[in-house]
């Protein structure tokens, strides 16, 4: 160790290192000590560092007193303060026991005004729903206010209070419930009534006579909400029939008599010299009167649905009063039917009066029927318009059915006089002028028939009756004329007469008769044939053989008959083959009246075939041993397939 302090001293202080931050922070603070480096001052170092150091305490612990007296006073304060609050939470203590009674009050005041609001929800719904406002009150029962779209909603409301009290009257507010319709019951009653009035008014302006009027969606919901009163609806609707009916009969007679406006279209009793047309032109305008008068009646009566099927704007109506009698209740549908009947029933005893002075006049039979058709046309159109129940068609139907019974009696009449003085047959057997007119007069009434609206399935049926007043008459005629010629031309004739007038119905609805024509005239072509084959064997010389083997005695042998020994038969044999030669020409020309070549066609070959018959059989019975021929070859020139062939095939 080294012994010298200085030294040590001197060593430490050189070993120190300069960049130590504590001793350059030391250096600069004891920089501030002295202005100049003096001996002196290095030698009082130590006394300064300590004096300052006594200074800074002294600094240190006057301002540590001034902090500490702060805090004392800061104490004093909230010593202060803290009694203050104790203070206040002894009041508060003492506040609380006094209020606790009120607040236990305030919280059952609530409690029950949260009830009472509750309720005073509840009755204001009750009343909402159950009592009409004081607006809605003015709205239905003034008379000074006119019937508007927020009428038809008050009157809803109020319908719905009722239907609502029914729901009362099943549960414990039996009591409120009728109250409530007992005071609803006089502003429902006074309500209508203003409706039936406004609606009373509203049917008088209805005068425009072909129904095309516009109407207002204001007086289609007044006739909906009316329908909710039977009483009230009835008698409204009696008012609109009485305006319309009024309208319409108006209407009608100022276009028979003075047609329409300024002259267009022109009167129709103008054409009472023309029939077809004179009625044709009424029943035309009756016909577009109904149609425009249903379409009216179904704007104004149709319900919400078929509105909104139509397009239209919706009508909201009041729901069905449950006061309503059900028995009354009627569809849209029968409602405008109903009306449609009394609306045009104004118009039948004019139009019926009309017709029958037109019908009186007719002699004409093809115009009747004409007449006949076209108001059976019209007839059946206008009865699925408004029924076969109404008025109107019932008066079209009676005068269709005099219509037809014009036409009877004049084809009656006709036939009388055919039947009084039948023409006879001319020498060609041909139709006489008679029957060529009648069928003449068929035509036209067969194709007026045709081109009428008869469905294809009730023609036959309809048109039967009127054929057989025309042909069965005149057939009947033609056999009176025939009654004086021999059985072959009357046979003849009638074939003629038949075929003529089974030419003349090519439409469908005569093909029953045509039928019944074909069996008649296939009656008189047996007849011919009949009659012809009797000429045929006579001519041919085997009448007496043909008769001969007919009619006798089985047991006896043909050749021991009188006259029909082999000798006789060959000698009438030998002279077949020149009847063979000119039989088809000679048959022909007897035929030769017969107007159809088919039917002359159909005898000849019948006849020839029943010839060969008669020849065949009476070549087997002369080969029959029994009949006591030795060599029938010899007796049969001719065989039946020498025969057949010759008349037949040739």
């Amino acid at each position: 160790m080294n012994a010298n302090p200085l030294g040590a001293k001197l060593a430490k202080l050189l070993s120190s290192s300069l960049d130590d931050p504590k001793l350059r922070t030391s250096l600069v603070a004891l920089s501030d000590f002295y202005s100049v480096n003096a001996v002196n001052a290095r030698h009082n170092l130590r006394g300064d560092i300590e004096r300052r150091g006594t200074e800074v305490n002294y600094e240190f612990m006057y301002e540590l007193e001034k902090v500490n007296m702060q805090f004392l006073e800061l104490e004093a304060e909230m010593n202060a303060m803290n009694s203050l609050c104790q203070e206040m939470q002894d009041r508060l203590n003492l506040a609380n026991d006094k209020t606790e009674a009120l607040l236990e009050q305030t919280d059952a005041l609530r409690e029950q005004s949260k009830i009472c609001q509750v309720r005073q929800t509840i009755m204001e719904a009750f009343l909402e729903r159950f009592t009409l406002s004081e607006s809605e009150i003015t709205i239905l029962c003034s008379t000074a206010m006119d019937v508007t779209p927020s009428f038809f909603n008050a009157l809803e409301h109020l319908e719905n209070i009722h239907e609502d009290c029914n729901a009362l009257l099943i549960t414990e507010h039996q009591r409120a419930g009728l109250e409530i319709m007992e005071s609803m019951r006089t502003y429902r009653s006074i309500s209508y009534e203003k409706l039936y009035r406004w609606m009373q008014n509203e049917c008088k302006n209805m005068t425009r006579p072909d129904g095309m009027m516009e109407v207002r969606e204001v007086t289609k919901r007044a006739t909906q909400a009316l329908k909710q009163n039977d009483h009230f609806f009835k008698l409204i609707m009696e008012e609109l029939v009485h305006v319309r009916r009024n309208a319409i009969l108006r209407a009608f007679i100022d276009a028979l008599t003075r047609g329409g406006p300024g002259g267009t279209p022109r009167p129709i009793e103008l054409h009472a010299h023309d029939p077809l047309r004179y009625i044709g032109d009424m029943l035309a305008w009756i016909h577009q009167t109904v149609a425009s008068e249903r379409e009216f009646l179904e704007s104004l009566l149709s319900s919400e649905k078929r509105n909104k099927d139509r397009g239209q704007i919706e009508i909201k109506l009041p729901k069905p009063s449950p006061l309503r009698l059900a028995e009354s209740d009627m569809s849209d549908t029968e409602i405008i039917d109903s009306l449609l009947d009394k609306n045009l029933e104004g118009t039948a005893r004019p139009l019926k009066s009309r017709v029958e002075q037109v019908l009186i006049s007719q002699a004409n039979a093809i115009q009747a029927f004409r007449i006949s058709n076209l108001i059976k046309f019209y007839s059946s159109t206008i009865d699925k318009a408004i029924g076969s129940e109404a008025t109107l068609s019932k008066t079209l139907h009676d005068i269709s059915q005099s219509s037809m019974q014009v036409f009877y009696e004049a084809i009656g009449k006709q036939s009388a006089d055919l039947l009084r003085r039948p023409e006879t047959p001319g020498a060609d057997l041909g139709p006489t002028s008679a029957v060529k007119e009648i069928v003449l007069q068929l035509k036209e009434i067969m194709k007026s028939f045709d081109t009428s609206f008869v469905q294809a399935d009730e023609g036959n049926q309809d048109f039967a009756p009127i054929l057989g007043a025309i042909v069965d008459p005149l057939f009947q005629a033609c056999e009176i004329g025939a009654a004086n010629q021999n059985t072959f031309n009357r046979a003849i004739f009638m074939m003629n007469c038949l075929h003529y007038v089974q030419t003349a119905l090519i439409y469908p609805f005569t093909k029953h008769k045509v039928e019944e024509l074909e069996k008649q005239i296939q009656e008189y072509v047996d007849i011919v044939v009949v009659e012809q084959h009797i000429v045929l064997l006579k001519q041919s010389g085997l009448a007496p053989l043909i008769q001969a083997m007919e009619t006798k005695d089985e047991k006896v042998p043909l050749s021991s008959v009188p006259n029909m020994d082999a000798a006789s038969i060959s000698a009438v044999l030998s002279r077949l083959g020149y009847f063979l030669g000119s039989a088809n020409v000679d048959l022909t020309s007897r035929l030769s009246k017969i107007v159809s070549s088919r039917l002359a066609k159909t005898i000849s070959t019948q006849n020839l075939k029943l010839f060969v018959d008669a020849y065949r059989r009476m070549c087997e019975v002369i080969e029959d041993p029994r009949n006591g021929y030795d060599s029938p070859a010899t007796i049969l020139v001719h065989t039946a397939d020498d025969v057949e062939k010759l008349l037949v095939e040739g």
